[in-house]
């Protein structure tokens, strides 16, 4: 009997545990694509190679729009083991990380005793918005090394956190029609490192209790870049693909639950690859410019700068 109770509870345990992996990666997915968009707009504001040693300092701010599609998740009982929603409904849309602050009530079985929770809540707001600043030094053979550093952004609950570094590259050099050309060709090879530390009321269950979900993120990226000069204007664009590794660790209390769970969400793959484009303008004004860069594709990130160069040739 005891031996038949323990593998009852077992069961139950492993059913529960499933179905919060499957919830868990439905909310948190969104939030941990879209901190790939915000991280990766505005990364230079020309192709035209910069001279030995000169420095272009950056104040940036960066806007991401967030997609209805991204705001909430569908959800229907048969998806499910042992969770299910509270109420006569067998199916329920709900907020992922991005989304809205609704509640919506679920429940499930451990040896015949049900536990209610509240699916956790999203942002509620439809922009990310947050400032960075970013250093670009020209070196030998028309290459500049970027590097980025975006402050930690605390929206409601949840905190986002980048950094990064790039080497861009000037190919005009190697194609001869281009040498003389106002219109520029390059290349851009970056990695960002991301964080996004959402918590959330605490999901009470029997064997212990969540409040949040770390996700940190790697990408690789690369980028062909264009652009073309016009008096004291420069128009931007560039095609990126983008390589992006997620790791998700959910906190709160019980060893048991968390390990489960964990262990669990180290197993789900998490790699995503995303296409963007990026179109911008940028603005000269001597030593300082204004740029401005809208990143497309499954999200839309709006990057405007304020740029100081120093250490140029005269």
């Amino acid at each position: 009997m005891n031996a038949y109770f323990v593998h009852a509870q077992f069961q139950d345990v492993s059913a529960v545990a499933s179905d919060l992996i499957f919830l868990t990666e439905k909310y948190i997915s969104p939030a941990a694509e879209a901190s790939v968009y915000q991280a990766f707009g505005g990364w230079y504001t020309d192709v035209a190679p910069k001279d030995l040693f000169e420095v272009e300092l950056a104040l940036q701010y960066n806007m991401l729009i967030v997609p209805s599609r991204s705001r909430s998740f569908y959800v229907n009982e048969a998806e499910l083991q042992n969770v299910s929603i509270l109420g006569p409904q067998t199916s329920a849309q709900l907020p992922t990380a991005l989304g809205n602050d609704n509640i919506v009530a679920l429940q499930g079985t451990i040896n015949g005793g049900v536990f209610e929770f509240d699916a956790p809540e999203g942002i509620n707001n439809k922009t990310i918005k947050h400032s960075q600043l970013q250093a670009t030094v020209g070196l030998w053979k028309n290459t500049n090394v970027i590097v980025r550093y975006a402050p930690n952004l605390k929206i409601n609950d949840a905190n986002y956190q980048s950094y990064g570094v790039g080497v861009s590259h000037n190919l005009n050099q190697w194609i001869k029609p281009l040498k003389t050309s106002s219109y520029h060709l390059g290349v851009l090879f970056n990695y960002v490192s991301t964080s996004v530390d959402d918590t959330f009321n605490p999901v009470d269950l029997s064997l212990g209790t969540i409040n949040g979900i770390l996700v940190n993120g790697e990408t690789f990226g690369f980028s062909v870049l264009g652009s073309k000069s016009y008096k004291k204007f420069r128009f931007l664009t560039s095609l990126s693909l983008a390589s992006s590794k997620f790791d998700y660790e959910v906190s709160g209390n019980g060893d048991f639950l968390l390990g489960i769970l964990n262990s669990s969400l180290a197993r789900l793959n998490t790699s995503k690859v995303n296409f963007k484009g990026d179109v911008g303008v940028v603005y000269k004004l001597n030593d300082f410019s204004l740029s401005s860069m809208f990143t497309f594709g499954n999200y839309y990130n709006f990057n405007m700068g304020i740029n100081y160069s120093f250490n140029k040739k005269k």
